[in-house]
């Protein structure tokens, strides 16, 4: 098993610094991450062993991620 952290689709996100001190993602992020979620949805529904349930757990990771960086950023 490796030891390097895992890398997350939202740790590609770039994030920017509004006036008002938070943090903002550019619209064609979005788009490309509500793509990638979208695909991901489309590759669980072909797989048995995974449902809603999974692709709801892989969005919560992402957010997650998304959410540290938005507070470090912030910081």
């Amino acid at each position: 098993m490796s030891k390097r952290p895992i890398r997350r689709a939202g740790d590609l996100i770039p994030l920017a610094a509004g006036s008002d001190g938070q943090s903002w993602i550019p619209a064609d992020a979005v788009v490309h991450l509500l793509r990638a979620i979208a695909d991901g949805h489309r590759s669980l529904a072909d797989d048995p062993d995974c449902d809603l349930n999974s692709g709801a757990d892989a969005i919560d990771s992402e957010a997650d991620a998304i959410e540290c960086r938005a507070i470090m950023q912030t910081r």
